[in-house]
């Protein structure tokens, strides 16, 4: 789904309520998740502050889901996340969490104490006015707190601090307006405070609203008073602020969704009835998701709902850590927390009692006198204004940022690849320069990027020296054992700069920017004077488990490619916020313009591949298109490009723990579509190169079915009608299923697969020139049938391979030694639960010992992986010739 096109507006010009575009960047980045087009951020003439939260604005050229694989029609994409919020909730949600409520009380104690005094004196006004409403209507004030008696005679007034003139142009409200107002919003908020379920769900908006207003109003009237009139800011505070559209698709949406209400933080001296219009995603604090009815089935309404706005969050949001929500159901309201791995609600408050009302002005008034960075934001990143540009911290060494280690800034304007999932490892890629800009950044200026810098969460170990499977030390290695060689054996792999864990300051202190932070059980590194404090304890390590095929087979993701679970008491999983800075820069796999560019491409990947298993003792195991990047020198030549070592294991280090006795349960790894049969299955077999081997054949039979040149792809439903559609279903089983059918036999894999390749590229010839391919002289083919030739040879190898017994052919188990009349099962056979009586009962028996073919392939795997070396060096160089 394509969103429309937005005039481009100046930069000096004030913020837009829409998008602005500028022409789409080549660049793509090594990272870990989908690929998304280029993000350019752009000035709007407000850059961010501490009360002005903003990222960049988004730019899209195609599909939300803009990565060559997925079936991204719009029914296709909200049927799946729907889908995804629904298991969500009931696999990935804790409810009843107040702990979470904590994580937002102001960090600096006096700030801690003004927050305290906002909440009580609003508390007391708001029941004082509506005890004083409900005792001159006749209505019963039972819902009224006994300890508050009506006082109408009394003035209005919240503040006992006398008002300074000098704060009087700061203010857009006036003391007695401000009273005034109080009331009106009052008036408005006790419409939602005495909600019945039969009102229709519009109608609590404006409350709602009211009531946050409110809430904001008095927050103002504090903070003016204490505020730094040479800054105006309220020393980073904010006032919080529902957008003032409801029920509106956002602008920067990639859906057609409409939100109830968006809540932003503003500058303390904004006026609280400012129009901010429809607001957009990469601007809220929050989502708020309202349901007329009070029930269980209206929180989980609304929460699955704010489960696919809050994605769009993290989509559209940069430098988001975790995100905030607010579900409402009624008078039942309840606060969720969005992190890396899991959902966390608080219990409700029902503002329909006093006890819940005061509970909802207390998350009010924290959000607006936090820190930024406990509202999710990365303290790393800053936007600077007089450059127009972002700035970013990263590590000058590899290790963490913190005491006793540099810290190397970089600056950057575009982002390539954002976060696109609720939850994992939020890859984000920015494009970037170490050089510090001189002047701002403008068309006539522009940032020239040589960087990547690669921001993810991905699973790690507590203690960092002890994390073996650590990306920043598996790339250490790629460039001490390859970067000599590589010129000599003509391959092209990532070289990283820098790289670490991030942390930031916080108490006078660094501390490590991971999950344990996020939840408040962060350490600090060291304070100022070298002794080690915190804000807790850490929580104990557990010994990495990884994720077994019950659990996996459930899962919606996309990218399965966890090292383990470490699960804590409270079921968290340690993630650690870590950032890479690496060159060179590349395309994405979907960027070749020819049949010969992305045979080369491939080709060229498994070369590196190949090194980095018998050079480096490194395995991948991710091979997918989002992991492939096209590089062009100086000559135009495409070449591939191995990106994304965070699922490979050290090979070395993994036989030591084997050879220890630290057996460790089966893993599964990697992107869904491409996974290999074995590893799709849970099968007790090891993950081998030849795994990787079987997904590069996936991503060439998928590409090739697609289309692999630029801008001339089958279209989304004519793909979903051929057989190799059913790689993408969302059941893991299914998968499994079609791909052993497609992969078992050359004739199946001919007709299923193959056949449906779709034609492009230049034609052959059958004239005098001859060429070698795979070992056979042959006419000089079409650049489609050198797809052709290129996945039968690979599958031949892989699946019917003659150094290997004929038991051990195709992809079923069967019996030894046993020769059996074979016929090829229909698809809808194999998916028939009668299959496992009358067809298998013979092959089955105990008698006859059952032969699994990936056994004996893993044990051999060092001579296969040598034939499928030969194999795409052949059509490698045979590509290359053909490019030139």
């Amino acid at each position: 789904m394509t969103n429309p096109e937005h005039k481009r507006k100046s930069l000096s010009t004030p913020e837009p309520e829409e998008p602005t575009t500028q022409p789409q960047s080549n660049y793509v980045t090594p990272r870990g998740k989908k690929q998304k087009p280029s993000v350019v951020i752009q000035d709007k003439g407000q850059p961010p502050s501490s009360a002005d939260i903003r990222t960049p604005t988004i730019q899209r050229s195609g599909t939300s889901r803009a990565y060559s694989s997925r079936l991204s029609t719009t029914e296709h994409i909200l049927t799946e996340r729907h889908a995804e919020a629904h298991d969500h909730y009931e696999r990935r949600l804790d409810k009843d969490d107040d702990s979470i409520l904590s994580l937002t009380e102001p960090l600096d104690r006096k700030l801690k104490g003004i927050a305290e005094e906002i909440i009580e004196k609003a508390a007391l006004f708001m029941e004082s006015y509506l005890r004083t409403v409900s005792a001159n209507s006749g209505e019963s004030a039972d819902g009224m707190s006994d300890a508050i008696k009506p006082r109408p005679d009394s003035p209005m007034q919240l503040s006992n601090t006398p008002t300074d003139p000098s704060m009087s142009t700061q203010r857009a409200d006036n003391t007695s307006d401000n009273s005034a107002l109080l009331k009106e919003k009052l008036d408005e908020a006790n419409k939602w405070i005495s909600w019945t379920s039969s009102s229709k769900e519009k109608n609590m908006y404006g409350p709602i609203g009211a009531f946050i207003k409110y809430v904001a109003l008095v927050v103002k009237e504090k903070l003016t008073s204490l505020a730094d009139p040479s800054s105006g800011n309220g020393r980073g505070c904010r006032l919080v602020l529902p957008s003032t559209k409801s029920d509106y698709n956002p602008p920067d949406a990639d859906d057609t969704m409409r939100i109830d209400m968006g809540l932003v933080g503003a500058k303390i001296n904004s006026p609280v009835e400012a129009n901010n219009g429809r607001v957009l995603y990469y601007k809220v604090i929050a989502v708020l998701e309202a349901k007329r009815k009070g029930d269980d089935d209206g929180f989980r309404d609304a929460f699955e709902q704010l489960d696919i706005y809050t994605r769009q969050m993290y989509q559209q949001q940069h430098n988001l850590r975790f995100a905030w929500g607010i579900t409402v159901s009624g008078t039942h309201v309840r606060v969720c927390h969005f992190g890396p791995n899991r959902a966390k609600s608080s219990r409700l408050m029902d503002i329909s009692k006093p006890e819940g009302r005061k509970a909802f002005i207390k998350v009010l008034v924290h959000w607006s006198l936090c820190e930024e960075s406990q509202l999710g934001r990365d303290p790393t990143m800053e936007y600077l204004r007089d450059l127009k540009c972002w700035q970013i911290a990263c590590p000058d060494e590899a290790g963490s940022m913190g005491e006793g280690a540099d810290v190397k800034y970089y600056y950057f304007t575009t982002v390539s690849c954002q976060a696109d999932r609720l939850f994992g490892r939020h890859t984000r890629c920015f494009l970037a320069t170490d050089i510090r800009p001189t002047a701002v950044i403008s068309d006539n200026n522009p940032l020239r990027p040589k960087f990547v810098i690669k921001d993810s969460w991905a699973f790690s170990k507590r203690n960092a020296s002890e994390d073996t499977r650590d990306e920043v030390r598996s790339l250490e290695k790629v460039k001490v054992c390859l970067l000599a060689k590589a010129a000599e054996r003509d391959i092209i792999i990532p070289k990283i700069e820098v790289g670490g864990r991030v942390s930031f300051m916080r108490n006078g202190g660094w501390i490590e920017d991971n999950t344990d932070t996020l939840y408040g059980r962060g350490k600090l590194v060291t304070d100022k004077a070298g002794d080690v404090s915190g804000l807790g304890e850490l929580a104990e390590d557990n010994a990495d488990t990884v994720r077994g095929p019950g659990k996996l087979a459930e899962d919606n993701a996309d990218d399965v490619n966890e090292p383990g679970e470490a699960r804590s008491d409270d079921d968290l999983y340690f993630r650690a916020h870590r950032r890479i800075v690496m060159e060179p820069i590349g395309e994405p796999l979907r960027s070749t313009t020819s049949v010969a560019e992305f045979v080369t491409v491939v080709c060229d990947v498994m070369r590196c591949h190949n090194a980095f298993v018998n050079d480096c003792g490194i395995l991948h195991r991710d091979i997918s298109p989002n992991n492939i990047l096209v590089f062009r020198g100086a000559d135009g030549i495409a070449r591939g490009m191995l990106i994304d070592l965070d699922c490979a294991i050290d090979i070395d280090q993994e036989k030591r723990e084997k050879r220890e006795g630290r057996v460790k349960r089966k893993e599964m790894t990697g992107t869904l579509p491409y996974m290999s049969i074995n590893n799709l299955s849970g099968s007790l077999v090891e993950h081998t190169s030849l795994d990787d081997w079987e997904s590069m054949l996936c991503v060439i039979c998928w590409f090739a079915t697609l289309g692999t040149i630029s801008g001339k792809r089958r279209g989304d439903e004519e793909l979903a009608e051929l057989p190799i559609a059913a790689w993408r279903q969302e059941s893991t089983a299914k998968m499994l299923t079609a791909k052993s059918y497609a992969f078992d036999t050359p004739k199946l894999f001919k007709s299923t697969i193959v056949n449906h390749f779709k034609p492009e590229g230049v034609a052959g010839s059958t004239g005098d020139k001859s060429d070698k391919i795979g070992g056979g002289t042959v006419g000089k083919p079409d650049e489609n049938e050198l797809l052709k030739r290129l996945a039968i040879s690979i599958h031949k190898c892989l699946f019917q391979n003659r150094r290997l017994s004929p038991d051990c052919y195709g992809t079923f188990e069967k019996p030894k030694h046993v020769e059996l009349e074979r016929r090829d099962l229909s698809f809808e056979e194999l998916e028939s639960d009668e299959l496992e009586s009358d067809e298998l009962d013979g092959l089955t028996s105990a008698s006859l010992p059952m032969v699994n073919p990936f056994k004996e392939r893993a044990e051999k795997c060092e001579t296969i992986s040598k034939q499928l070396l030969e194999i795409v060096d052949k059509y490698w160089k045979y590509a290359m010739a053909l490019q030139k």
